[in-house]
């Protein structure tokens, strides 16, 4: 089958590679246009732009994903991997045999733009992958497979994205063999089981240390190693972001969430219900750091702000 790809970051990457190295033909790649970064303001590719420059697959960048509506219908289907916009009625039936999405949840539970960050974040045991075929809602379409994923209590929310999109690769590919062969199988969604994954907003970032500390732990992986928990400090100039943490087994917390205990260059939190341990953090202008080695040289004394 020839397929149409849409997609931007390092997820939708790896789902294409996958897709190229299958049977079926990538036709044609979408991309979002390159962004502008640093301070040169230096164009810098997308994972998927830079792929697609590399395997020498025709590459579209338009400012809005319905401008190629014309060569999407040049092939059989459309997949869609965290494309990044909204696409309209003209993109989602372009092509002959629709449009499909590799959605990072098992859906109908965690619909939206962060369902990663937010399944940790709320301290599933389990996610996984849905092959959903798209319609103009969001994410509300039919399913065509999934493929469930553990969350162990560690993992971050890069792992586990990075363990989806394998996984949402060869489900894609499945799918679209199956289709191929006319013997998929759609199943529609359940709304009254729906739940939903916003965006991470700035407010979402903020430890909340009257929290209890397993809670605590679940945002901190969740947003490891793009984003980041912040933590306000008074003798710190902006937030502290810690990256990696530990929850102290066995360890009561006292009655002041946020407080700091310092012993053999480790550190530890309480919060409103157990210990956490901070194992990295970042404060504002420096690098990440073990707490072992930022403790060489400084000490953060006192309390984070609850």
């Amino acid at each position: 089958m020839k397929v149409a790809f849409a997609g931007t970051p390092e997820f939708a990457a790896t789902v294409l590679r996958g897709l190229d190295d299958s049977s079926h033909e990538v036709g044609l790649v979408i991309s979002q246009p390159d962004p502008r970064k640093g301070r040169g303001r230096k164009t810098t590719p997308t994972p998927v732009s830079l792929l697609a420059r590399e395997r020498g697959i025709p590459l579209l960048q338009p400012a809005r994903i319905g401008q190629a509506a014309r060569e999407i219908s040049g092939n059989d289907a459309l997949v869609v991997a965290a494309y990044g916009q909204i696409l309209r009625a003209d993109t989602l039936h372009a092509a002959p045999r629709g449009a499909w999405n590799v959605h990072a949840s098992l859906l109908p539970k965690y619909r939206g733009a962060a369902p990663i960050e937010r399944a940790i974040m709320e301290g599933e045991p389990e996610t996984g992958v849905s092959i959903m075929q798209m319609d103009e809602g969001l994410d509300t379409g039919p399913v065509a497979l999934q493929r469930p994923v553990t969350i162990d209590a560690d993992t971050t929310g890069g792992e586990l994205t990075k363990a989806l999109a394998r996984v949402g690769a060869e489900a894609m590919v499945e799918a679209l063999t199956r289709l191929e062969e006319g013997r998929l199988i759609l199943a529609e969604q359940d709304s009254f089981l729906a739940t939903y994954a916003p965006k991470v907003l700035d407010e979402d970032r903020s430890i909340r240390w009257g929290l209890g500390v397993g809670r605590v732990h679940d945002l901190v992986r969740a947003l490891a190693p793009g984003i980041g928990a912040r933590a306000v400090h008074p003798e710190v100039d902006g937030p502290v972001k810690i990256w990696r943490s530990a929850v102290r087994e066995g360890e009561d917390s006292g009655t002041t969430p946020g407080r700091i205990r310092t012993e053999n260059r480790r550190m530890f939190v309480e919060c409103g219900v157990g210990t956490l341990e901070v194992l990295e953090l970042q404060v504002p202008g420096g690098r990440r750091l073990s707490t072992s080695d930022f403790s060489l040289g400084r000490r953060l004394e006192g309390a984070f702000g609850a």
